[in-house]
């Protein structure tokens, strides 16, 4: 019988879905795969930089702009190139755009934007494009890597803190802010209109606040509340220390008089009586304080601050109510830097104005009359290049002026007396031309002889806020009539203004409504004066009045505040203004808070003279003229338990690399965080086990330099600190004697690590007060101890004067190589060979000058010896040094003017001693020479 053969079909052959069979599925599956795999790799062959730039268009137009950006390069190393922002990560999306990029194949074909002119003409349809797109997914590509809900307000400036919450609240969204912040901004390009739709938020983005950035918010907010205490508790010293002085002064005073009238009635002659200046009757020493930084403006007027394409808080404060304080408060320095470089807001740039100028403002009244006083540094003169002569206002170098507004000023709430300035005021760049104002019916009803001037929203019928339509921004023109400005001034709806003009003496007491006055008022008192290199202004206004234009002030209210100073000649715009304050009497919640003190009867001034010069601490008088030395501003830190062993080892300092093997300076990394390096170390955050409570970390030094044939001067000046007694010394003084000593070192290359370190390799971990100082019994069994003085334990040293140095500590070893000296033969080798580092020293108690040099051990005396005058200046101290260039005794450093050398110095204030002390980074210093590194350069005169 025949086998039937089977019909069952193989296994390949056997058919699935659809009737295919699985070989056919197979076969479909790998090709799937290959596809896939094919595709996807042309996918990403598509989706990276080196493809986004393969053309010239990308290459030579966006590419270029976006290198110099944070997303390029940065801190943290992290690159966001082109896919990252313009590409979609989902699937679906990412597909969508790659159709879309058919349409740029398209217009690389047409040459479209082939050359840089084409590509800037369309340059702004491109960024719309793009901007609405982000717009309409919630900028999904930039929360990619920048994720809302992982933001933590710590890390930022409280200005972005607002914002942020802001977006949080009300639906905005990142490319609302952050536009063209990789390529050629073009924001200002967009119509007002535009730009209203596109910034709008979008009620679906509301987003809750993310319980981290609240708790980060909390902290900050602590830490924030925290220093404004600790900031409290130093002016608070500060306060006492003044009064100290006030009382040891009245007691000098007292012994004096009573040493004057012993005298007479012994038949000598009677000493004049001292005779104080005549002030406001206020005793300041006993009034509370307030920083304000003042800015330069540039060309920002009311119009600029409410128009979105100027200013990205247009917003926040007109839909929002924020004041210009919720976010510039702490950044005003760094807007007024923008702005006096013409980086920003400002086509006529004055080369070396100042662009800010910190305030100290004090208030008081006595129950009839405020009283403010204003204090600030004045400033060299710097020429002003387009006005003959260089100053604006040759008559007078400083003047002065404040407004206080009530709520009934619309915007003064939140701006102060920002809103008077406006786009056509005169050296604004709206202003009218002589021709259009003679036109003009207005210039019937104003004072327009110097331009159009200060004015309110509220006398005018109108204000042209963004320009549209090629219109000039401003309402100049646009004056009510007589009546409706009369029933604004009735209405409280204007601003009190005073002015100082400090070379004519004048004050001038008005009003801003439909034009400045400048007269009127009821008139105040000022007492203007310098201090040393300060100016002081005092004013002195009754609180009530009945004159129009006169804003009476009452207890329980808060008053809108701002406040200008035009210095150094100015005039017009070119001035540093305040942002807007709250002024208050005895209120807690005014920014500017008027504490009641009792006015004491101020007799008349008596006639001005030249003031004597300071009597000298110690040597003849230094007859220098500053004005034509160099100046350097350098912020000495508190060390603490730092050593030349402790910057040398890795494990202690992440610098040790650069320093040992490259080569790098401390000034290179360091140079501009000194005073965050001395508030980690004395607060004992970092290498200190025995901090002192309250003793600040840092302080900042004028060092002024110049120089003759035969002689070196310097001057350092730096504020007075408050005492912060040291609870680990009875009495809370460690030397007594001196309330500052001031120290120097100079020194060649000769001596290893002083070209990066200055005096710093000085200074070991075995030193006195040092972690590795040896005991009594070590330094008793060491022969080291019968050659060096170690009466009062290990001084400074030189490596150089010894066989080694343990550095890490290796092994338990102490560090330091205080016992291993040299033989008097090579120490006596190292002192020829300039191994050493020229010592001075000056004690502010005793007046007494060493002059030294440091190798195997500390010496305080055997130089030439050098000239010091010491004076406590308006809070100041003042120390000035002269010192011969050249010298023949061993351990001077003869300096030749053709030189550079190594500089470094310390001072020991608040009565300290030992390492207790505020140091320098190592400078360089030269002659004449502002190449070559020089930091510290002596000018000649």
């Amino acid at each position: 019988m025949a086998v039937q053969e089977s019909k069952k079909p193989g296994l390949m052959s056997r058919r699935i879905i659809l009737g295919t069979t699985i070989a056919g599925a197979l076969l479909f599956f790998i090709v799937g795969i290959i596809f896939w795999g094919g595709f996807n790799t042309a996918m990403e062959a598509t989706n990276n930089l080196d493809f986004c730039i393969s053309c010239h268009e990308m290459e030579e137009n966006v590419y270029e702009e976006y290198k110099p950006t944070i997303h390029y390069s940065n801190r943290t190393g992290v690159r966001a190139t082109c896919p990252d922002c313009h590409v979609p990560d989902p699937w679906v999306h990412k597909m969508v755009r790659k159709i879309q990029a058919s349409n740029e194949i398209f217009h690389k074909l047409m040459g479209t934007v082939d050359t840089p002119e084409k590509f800037d003409q369309h340059r702004l349809t491109m960024a719309k494009r793009v901007w609405n797109t982000m717009k309409s997914t919630d900028s999904r590509e930039c929360r990619n890597c920048h994720n809302f809900e992982s933001m933590n307000p710590e890390f930022q400036r409280p200005r972005a803190r607002k914002q942020h919450m802001n977006a949080f609240e009300t639906g905005q969204t990142c490319i609302d802010c952050h536009k063209g912040i990789a390529h050629k901004p073009v924001r200002d390009l967009l119509t007002d209109e535009e730009l209203e739709k596109l910034e709008a938020p979008n009620p679906a983005f509301i987003r809750p606040i993310p319980e981290m950035f609240t708790e980060g918010l909390k902290r900050v907010e602590e830490k924030e509340t925290a220093v404004a205490e600790a900031e409290k508790a130093e002016k608070e010293r500060e306060r006492e220390a003044r009064l100290a002085a006030k009382e040891a002064e009245k007691a000098r005073i007292e012994a004096a008089v009573a040493a004057a009238l012993a005298n007479q009635a012994a038949g000598g002659t009677a000493a004049a009586a001292p005779v104080t200046g005549a002030g406001m009757g206020i005793d300041w020493s006993d009034v509370p304080a307030r920083m304000i930084t003042l800015f330069y403006p540039g060309e920002t007027s009311m119009e600029w601050v409410m128009t979105g394409k100027d200013h990205g808080g247009a917003r926040p404060f007109l839909k929002g109510g924020d004041r210009c304080t919720t976010c510039h408060d702490k950044e005003t320095a760094d807007m007024g830097r923008k702005m006096v470089s013409g980086d920003k807001a400002e086509s006529t740039p004055i080369p070396g104005k100042r662009g800010s100028i910190p305030v100290n403002v004090q208030a008081a009244h006595d129950g009839a009359n405020l009283f403010l006083r204003f204090e600030w540094e004045d400033t060299g003169h710097i020429p002003v290049p387009f006005v003959e002569g260089g100053k604006m206002d040759p008559a007078n170098p400083m003047k002065l002026a404040l407004m206080l507004g009530t709520d009934d000023v619309e915007f003064a709430d939140r701006a102060g007396c920002w809103q008077t300035c406006h786009q056509d005021a005169r050296s604004m760049p709206d202003t009218p031309d002589a021709g259009v104002i003679a036109a003009s019916a207005t210039a019937n009803a104003l004072d327009l002889k110097e331009g159009v001037t200060k004015y309110l929203k509220e006398s005018r019928t109108g204000i042209e806020v963004q320009g549209k339509r090629g219109k000039k921004r401003g309402g100049w023109d646009k004056l009510k009539n007589g009546d409706a400005v009369a029933t604004a001034l009735q209405a409280n709806q204007f601003m009190d203004l005073l002015r100082y003009q400090s070379g004519t003496d004048n004050t001038e007491d008005g009003y801003i409504l439909d034009q400045r006055y400048m007269q009127g008022g009821q008139g105040f008192q000022v007492n203007a004066h310098k201090e040393g290199a300060n100016w002081v202004v005092e004013l002195k206004r009754k609180l009530t009045s009945d004159q129009a234009g006169d804003i009476s002030l009452e207890a329980g209210k808060l008053y809108n505040f701002g406040f200008a100073i035009h210095d150094d000649y100015s005039d017009a715009r070119f001035h540093h203004v305040s942002l807007g304050y709250k002024l208050g009497l005895d209120n807690e919640a005014a920014e500017v808070n008027a504490v009641k003190r009792e006015a004491t009867a101020v007799a008349a001034a008596p006639a001005k003279a030249a003031a004597p010069a300071p009597k000298p601490s110690a040597g003849s008088a230094i007859n220098v003229d500053w004005s034509k030395a160099g100046s350097r501003d350098i912020t000495l830190f508190y060390p603490g338990e730092t050593s030349m062993e402790w910057v040398m080892t890795g494990k202690d300092h992440g610098g040790a690399r650069p320093f040992l093997k490259g080569g790098d300076r401390c000034t290179t990394c360091h140079d501009k965080e000194t005073a965050d390096m001395g508030e980690k170390m004395v607060s004992g955050a970092k290498a200190e086990s025995t901090p002192i409570p309250g003793k600040r970390g840092s302080i900042p030094v004028t060092v002024e330099s110049t120089h003759d044939d035969e002689n070196l001067y310097l001057r350092f000046t730096w504020p007075e600190g408050g005492h912060a007694p040291v609870p680990f010394v009875e009495g809370g003084k460690m030397d007594p004697e001196n309330p500052i000593k001031l120290a120097l070192m100079f020194s060649t290359d000769d001596v290893e690590f002083a070209d990066r370190a200055g005096c710093w390799q000085t200074c070991h971990q075995d030193a006195k007060s040092m972690p590795d100082t040896p005991d009594a019994a070590t330094v008793a069994g060491s022969d080291a101890a019968k050659l060096l003085d170690l009466k009062t334990g290990v001084t400074k040293y030189l490596k150089e004067s010894r066989t080694g140095i343990e550095i890490q500590g290796k092994r338990g070893k102490k560090r330091g190589g205080w016992d291993k000296l040299k033989s008097a033969d090579e120490v006596k080798a190292a002192m020829e060979a300039h191994q050493f580092m020229d010592i001075l020293r000056f004690k502010s108690g005793t007046g007494e000058t060493e002059d030294g040099y440091i190798l195997e051990q500390r010496f305080m005396s055997g130089g030439q010896g050098f000239q010091a005058n010491a004076s406590q200046e308006a809070g100041n101290w003042v120390v000035t040094l002269k010192r011969k260039l050249t010298s023949n005794q061993a351990g001077d450093i003869s300096l030749d003017t053709g030189k550079v050398y190594n500089f470094g110095f310390a001072i020991h204030d608040d009565f300290s001693n030992a390492r207790f002390h505020h140091v320098s980074l190592g400078y360089k210093l030269g002659f004449d020479n502002a190449a070559d590194g020089v930091e510290i350069n002596a000018i000649k005169q």
